[in-house]
């Protein structure tokens, strides 16, 4: 191919000749004004009277025909490279996400990706639920939860005014004698001077409600009182009410403040202390029965300004199993409070029907 170009280019040299030097030859013949025109002399026959072949012509139609050689050398290239390439498929590119395909793909995706979850949490939802279901009843079967407490306790103050006194001392100034009874009810007045700064003085019953949590019976072996600490009474007026009436015995277990290193005695009706309390066993019933037991406090008595207030606790003593352990019971939080009493009720007011007698009634 580089030779018949050379070629094409070797008569444009011939063609610089002058016009006048075709002419001494004699006419010009077709092929000499092909040559003119830019193609080769035919060879002069020799002695022989032969003449050389031409070689074809380079022209316009060899190079239509050359042309697609030049063209295909290129595609044999190109299928030596596609042979030499590996034999795996060329992967698929993903769908343009922007397209509707790409779209409708991701949106899929997305909810089967939100079912599965949502069906992971509901079964772990279930596992949960299962597992602390079975916890808890376990524990309702057998004992409470650790940490959770295995005897609980309440408490009521209260007044038997049958057979005690409920006796308050007041704050000073006050003048409750003066005025009717509260709602018509000697007690709701006492405890209203209570609220308004009084004392409840000499004795108060404290009712025991105790609870237990678990299967195993607890039993009852002390009750002490715990002195938090003491204050002077109020120093106003002295109200009560009650006292005995009849000569019905009344067991009952007592706590002297006076004494806070003694434990609770039982007592006859005659009011002499027995033993300590319990002297038979009590017991608390198990899972969840409450048991009640009532505590009779002293304080003793104690005139003018040296009478002394209490406020304390009880410490309830028991055993669950082989255990000991002990109970705190306080009034809601808060300590129970007590104050000395009086040697003679001729000193405070006494509730009647209607309001307070003057001091000096009878008792």
């Amino acid at each position: 191919m580089t030779e018949t170009t050379s070629e094409q280019h070797e008569p444009a040299a011939e063609s610089a000749r002058p016009a006048g030097a075709a002419s001494d030859g004699g006419p010009v013949e077709p092929h000499e004004r092909r040559e003119g025109a830019g193609q080769r002399q035919p060879a002069e026959p020799d002695a022989t009277g032969t003449a050389d072949v031409p070689e074809p012509e380079a022209g316009p139609e060899h190079d239509a025909e050359a042309a697609p050689d030049t063209e295909t050398e290129p595609d044999a290239e190109a299928g030596d490279q596609t042979e030499a390439a590996p034999a795996t498929p060329p992967e698929e590119p993903d769908p343009d996400p922007d397209s509707e395909g790409g779209r409708l793909g991701t949106r899929v995706r997305g909810q089967l990706r939100t079912f599965a979850l949502a069906a992971a949490g509901v079964a772990l939802s279930a596992v949960v639920a299962a597992v602390v279901s079975a916890y808890l009843d376990i524990w309702s079967a057998s004992e409470p939860p650790p940490g959770a407490p295995r005897i609980t306790a309440a408490s009521e103050v209260w007044w038997d005014l049958l057979n005690d006194h409920h006796l308050v001392r007041a704050a000073p100034g006050a003048t409750y004698e003066k005025k009717p009874l509260l709602m018509g009810d000697a007690q709701d007045t006492l405890a209203q001077i209570v609220t308004e700064g009084g004392v409840d003085a000499g004795m108060m019953r404290i009712r025991l409600i105790l609870t237990n949590l678990t299967r195993t019976p607890a039993t009852i072996t002390s009750v002490r009182a715990r002195i938090e600490r003491t204050h002077p009474v109020p120093a106003g007026p002295l109200y009560y009410c009650g006292g005995p009436q009849g000569t019905a015995d009344v067991s009952r277990v007592t706590l002297d403040l006076t004494l806070p290193e003694r434990p609770a005695m039982e007592q006859d009706g005659h009011e002499q202390p027995q033993a300590q309390y319990p002297s038979t066993k009590v017991q608390v019933a198990a899972q969840g029965d409450p048991a009640y037991f009532d505590v009779a406090v002293q304080a003793g008595t104690a005139a003018g300004p040296t009478a002394l207030a209490y406020e304390f606790v009880l410490d309830i003593g028991y055993t669950q199993g082989s255990r000991q352990q002990h109970l705190i019971v306080d009034a809601s939080g808060r300590p129970f409070v007590l104050a000395q009493g009086i040697e003679t009720w001729t000193e405070a007011f006494r509730c009647n029907d209607t309001g307070w007698s003057t001091p000096g009634g009878a008792g």
